[in-house]
């Protein structure tokens, strides 16, 4: 698999920080403290202290659904 399609399929089964925050209705400082609080794990960190993260889209997505449980008891 060539380094394009590669990127194709990070691309359809990630997001990136700013779109896991708008889904789970958090702003990004939360979502950097619960990666490192174990919460959340990043499934790609782009190079350096400030690199970006990229998160699993089914991961982003089973948070949001138990944080709509939790709000719904």
């Amino acid at each position: 698999m060539d380094d394009a399609a590669r990127m194709d399929d990070i691309e359809e089964t990630t997001v990136t920080s700013a779109t896991a925050c708008s889904w789970l209705g958090i702003d990004r400082s939360t979502l950097t403290r619960w990666v490192q609080a174990g919460h959340i794990t990043p499934a790609f960190k782009y190079p350096g202290s400030n690199g970006a993260y990229l998160f699993e889209r089914a991961e982003v997505e089973r948070i949001q659904r138990e944080r709509t449980a939790a709000t719904a008891r």
